[in-house]
């Protein structure tokens, strides 16, 4: 292989495109990972929990001390169906529920009793882990404290030796169990990972699609108006979303990932989130042209981490916080988790991904109308059918 080679491929805009793609992509997923995950452990305790009180106000001693102890955001204000209903959509994540007679038992040393919790698997994983951690440290941490209360008095009035009296509340310490009820089960790690699967896939094609698109369109450059080379962009996206989102659906149904909501319903919620990104995706090649490729990456990677697909909102940083519901992804990977493993809400998602579609339409529309018009040349110019 001769250098004369290597440098003429370095001298083609291809190769010199190439480069700096490749270069960017480190570019911009180090620079927006790292900084969207940049301590999110340290953000945990915005999960937000509701704490359901239905044993009256001798339990709201217990209700402070559970929301003092636990350092999490904390709702006191819901009903029990009200919580499970934010559950359900994930506005909070657990629900720690004292029953009526809950004080009452606790404080007769041979009775036992529960705390009732619940959780939603309809979430990123580290949700389902991070919350039932805590509902083990409740528990125990009420057992602990119940059996001081119940049992120092009479161990002290006992004159008991301490190591004794110790053992004896250790014993005790067993009396409230944790009843932790899950909503919207999953048994395969698989059906987690989907959301995630949809929204790369996606957008990453959507990519690829909108850069061909705009190269085709340069090359067809001067052979028609504008708004033929726009009206026949969004007519080829809309037809290669049907097909690729039955493939896809399709694909998901026969590897055993199943919708409870039935198989049409998912395709017609992946053909919206894949047409929301192309529109997107051609949006930032209308805009910028073919930096506008490169504008996709950062839009790629940003979708990726805003998206709620690995781990929930609520702990990344403020700005990837804020900037989430503006994109298709926030909504794909919603509606998503209530198709393969459970909720409602996919009705609103999709309603969301349309909005989000027919807003970048009318700027795409805008940026084509000011846009200058290529001059199309006579040899060039299509004939008219009547002519």
């Amino acid at each position: 292989m001769s250098n004369p080679l290597i440098i003429r491929f370095l001298k083609q805009p291809a190769t010199i495109i190439g480069i700096i793609t490749a270069l960017l992509f480190q570019v911009f997923f180090s620079l927006i990972w790292i900084t969207g995950y940049d301590h999110v452990t340290d953000r945990v305790d915005q999960l937000p929990i509701a704490i359901v009180n239905e044993d009256g106000t001798n339990a709201q001693p217990i209700v402070d001390g559970i929301a003092g102890s636990l350092q999490f955001v904390t709702r006191q204000d819901l009903q029990l169906e009200n919580a499970k209903e934010a559950l359900e959509h994930r506005e909070i994540r657990m629900i720690i529920n004292i029953p009526q007679g809950f004080t009452g038992q606790i404080s007769n040393p041979s009775a036992k009793t529960e705390l009732h919790y619940f959780l939603n698997e309809s979430n990123p994983q580290m949700v389902s882990n991070v919350m039932q951690t805590v509902a083990l440290k409740v528990t125990a941490a009420m057992n602990t404290q119940s059996s001081n209360s119940a049992l120092s008095h009479t161990l002290d009035a006992m004159n008991l030796p301490q190591a004794q009296a110790e053992i004896i509340k250790s014993a005790a310490s067993s009396r409230i169990s944790a009843n932790v009820e899950i909503i919207n089960p999953t048994t395969n790690f698989a059906q987690t990972m989907v959301p995630l699967m949809i929204v790369t896939a996606s957008f990453t094609g959507a990519m690829l699609l909108a850069m061909n698109l705009h190269k085709a369109s340069s090359n067809l450059s001067g052979q028609f108006s504008k708004w033929y080379h726009f009206a026949a962009r969004f007519v080829i996206m809309g037809g290669t979303a049907v097909l690729i989102s039955l493939v896809g659906t399709i694909m998901v149904n026969s590897l055993g990932i199943h919708s409870n909501r039935g198989f049409l319903l998912m395709w017609l919620f992946e053909f919206t989130v894949i047409l929301s990104c192309m529109i997107l995706a051609q949006f930032s090649l209308l805009l910028l042209g073919d930096a506008g490729g490169w504008l996709n990456i950062a839009l790629l990677s940003m979708q990726m981490l805003a998206s709620g697909a690995t781990i929930p909102r609520d702990v990344l940083s403020p700005f990837y916080n804020w900037i989430g519901p503006f994109s298709p992804a926030y909504y794909a990977v919603n509606g998503m988790l209530d198709l393969v493993i459970g909720g409602n809400g996919v009705w609103k998602d999709m309603f969301y991904l349309l909005c989000i579609g027919a807003t970048i339409t009318v700027l795409s529309v805008l940026v084509t109308f000011l846009r200058k018009e290529t001059r199309i040349s006579r040899e060039q110019e299509p004939v008219s059918v009547n002519a």
